[in-house]
């Protein structure tokens, strides 16, 4: 007997949703009829539709893509970095989770772990009742892909997407693909093999791909996983079945990948390659800034960067722009504007913007040195130590919203981008590179990720220039490396990418020391060269010395005694790696601040960065949540040195 998805669909919530304003016509503005049998709900098209918006639904909540997929779960990288200002051991309420230091008892691992699950099971339990339908046997051989064919691949990629990040996030977990029925008994099953799950889901999309239809034929548009999303996570799942990951062993795990890995280089060559030369995405339509203003905007296009996007609704999911974005101060007793609150919860490392060539255009787009006040005056937001990991995420802004949020400060609508046409491109070039070196085809995939980032003035040097010249198979690589921590900078992206290339410890560990490099140098132990020691902001003001702009130096351009200001025309000075290594007045001695000695402590910490090596393993996975070890009796075990 199949669970009831009609119940289920009652957990959901299933009500007429508020309309949300896209480009795009409202999908989660749909609800099935429940007065209807199961065989009548899917001999209608219309029914179907609304069936599956649950799944949508279901995806949207905030232990999923609305906040805790994305973003939650995300570890320090050499890009997003989030402060820790002690040595304290975990305190199990998820504030370890980026400085690998996460506990099993972590209440949001069970909620997502949960949420997914239920998300799973009614993906295929969708699945199985589409598929014994009538209306959808008799399409079958019907030229098409027809409508009731495309939503059934639908539900298939949706659940290879679930799938994919709860690998991500625990490696192997528990894998069914089946309705689950009254007579089974779950909690007695343990987890599968990563391996097995990433070559299911592979080989059963290769056979989803002909139900589905591009997303520039579908009216909901990239609000729908589409035959493009579907082309291009095969490529994704099989990049991560062909890469490096945090396996059992050990103390604390090993870093394996397994011997077969070109063959899922050569599918994800293949099913990568499908997408780009359909050529239904492209970035030339829009600058990199008009996509973020879009995305904040609700106006996405149907053939632009954005392959796939989980549909959200304004004033009731999606945490975009309000925890994750530009920072600005809000009172609700005394409005100062009209915009709402918002912070900043995954904040970038203060050495990721100094790795941008000055003249990248993304660099502006992507870090916020300012934030704003309650009255929406501007203020730097790097000061002290405050510069170790504070820069805002630039891409998520609500002062980019033509239609401001008001009071509401959070559910602000904005959708969850899944997959972009630039990691598809960027996917390709590396996987063509790893599988015949850095041809014309892997540069030429890179050249268009980097066109849209510089002025066509700077194309030339920059563009062609900078990509023919990657001519080994080791710095077109390291390119790739690169390309993608300026291209998706605040996405949640670098963390997944650093631990299949196998280089997140020694990124981390890299990372550390140019920290103290740096705060050495800008004291005057050793030489200063490019490193920024201090910054200085003007702020423009009106009569009434209100702020109406801040202009910073010594952010973008190279650091000289030329370029520094002078102090009596209004520029003011502030300590950038110089309070990377500082008197401390107490121990008589210099020292490091602490969110500099304890952000990184599960891994490298000041306690122990004399003794720890590069390739010691980092463990990046999530612990088990303690629940689940509990409800499955057994049959599923804490790895990875969690207890």
């Amino acid at each position: 007997m199949k669970l009831n998805i009609f119940k289920l669909a009652g957990i959901a919530g299933i009500v007429t949703l508020g309309a949300v304003t896209t480009s795009c016509d409202d999908f989660l503005d749909v609800a099935p009829n429940s007065s209807f049998s199961a065989e009548e709900i899917f001999e209608s098209e219309t029914e179907t539709k609304a069936m599956l918006s649950t799944i949508y639904a279901y995806l949207t909540n905030n232990n999923l893509y609305g906040n805790n997929l994305p973003y939650a779960f995300d570890t320090n990288t050499d890009v997003e970095m989030r402060s820790a200002v002690t040595e304290l051991s975990t305190s199990g309420n998820g504030d370890e989770v980026h400085c690998f230091d996460m506990a099993p008892y972590w209440n949001t691992l069970e909620s997502t772990w949960n949420q997914a699950y239920k998300t799973i099971n009614y993906c295929n339990d969708f699945i199985a009742n589409i598929k014994n339908s009538s209306k959808f046997s008799t399409e079958v051989g019907v030229d098409g892909p027809t409508a009731m064919q495309q939503m059934y691949g639908e539900a298939r990629c949706l659940r290879a997407m679930v799938y994919f990040d709860l690998i991500r996030t625990w490696g192997d977990v528990v894998f069914r693909t089946d309705p689950t029925s009254t007579d089974d008994d779950f909690y007695n099953e343990g987890v599968t093999n990563r391996d097995d799950i990433y070559e299911w889901l592979i080989n059963d999309l290769k056979d989803t791909e002909k139900y589905m239809i591009p997303a520039i034929d579908i009216q909901e548009g990239v609000e729908r996983a589409s035959l493009e999303y579907c082309q291009g996570l095969i490529g994704q799942l099989a990049l991560y079945r062909g890469g490096y990951s945090l396996r059992p062993g050990g103390t604390i795990g090993v870093m394996e990948r397994r011997p077969d890995y070109l063959d899922y280089y050569k599918i994800a060559r293949e099913y990568l390659g499908k997408v780009i030369t359909d050529n239904r995405h492209s970035l030339a339509l829009e600058s990199f800034e008009d996509m973020w203003r879009g995305e904040c905007n609700y106006t996405v296009l149907k053939n632009g960067d954005v392959i796939f996007e989980i549909p959200m609704l304004a004033e009731s999911s999606g945490n975009l722009g309000y925890r994750y974005g530009v920072p600005i101060g809000y009172n609700e007793d005394k409005p100062g504007h009209v915009y709402g609150g918002a912070s900043n919860r995954a904040t970038f490392c203060g050495l990721y913007p100094f790795t941008f060539d000055a003249r990248d255009l993304r660099l502006d787009v992507t870090c916020a040195p300012i934030s704003y006040k309650e009255d929406l005056q501007p203020q730097i937001n790097f000061t002290g130590n405050k510069c170790v990991c504070s820069w805002g995420i630039g891409k998520w802004s609500k002062l980019y919203m033509s239609t401001p949020m008001k009071s509401s400060a959070g559910n602000t609508g904005i959708n969850s981008i899944r997959l972009r046409y630039a990691d598809v491109l960027l996917m390709y070039a590396e996987v063509v590179n790893e599988l015949e070196g850095p041809t014309a085809a892997a540069k030429d995939a890179l050249k268009q990720v980097r066109r849209r980032a510089f002025e066509p003035i700077n194309h030339a040097e920059m563009v062609d220039d900078y990509v023919d010249n990657l001519t080994s198979k080791e710095d077109f690589f390291k390119a790739i490396v690169n390309e993608r921590a300026w291209e998706f900078g605040g996405e949640g992206v670098r963390k997944y990418d650093l631990a299949r290339w196998n280089l997140y410890s020694e990124t981390i560990y890299n990372t550390f020391h140019k920290f103290l490099d740096w705060g050495l140098r800008a004291a005057g132990q050793g030489i200063k060269g490019e490193v920024r020691d201090y910054a200085y902001y003007l702020e423009n003001k009106d009569a009434n010395e209100k702020v109406l702009s801040i202009e910073i130096r010594g952010l973008k351009e190279t650091v000289s005694q030329d370029d520094i200001p002078p102090a009596s025309q209004g520029w003011q000075r502030v300590a950038y790696a110089a309070s990377w290594w500082v008197l401390d007045n107490e121990l008589g001695d210099f020292t490091a601040p602490d969110n500099l000695k304890w952000s990184f402590r599960g891994f490298i910490n000041w306690n122990n960065y004399e003794t720890v090596k590069p390739t010691d393993v980092l463990r990046y996975i999530a612990p088990y949540p303690t629940g689940i070890i509990t409800s499955h009796r057994g049959s599923i075990k804490q790895e990875y040195g969690y207890r």
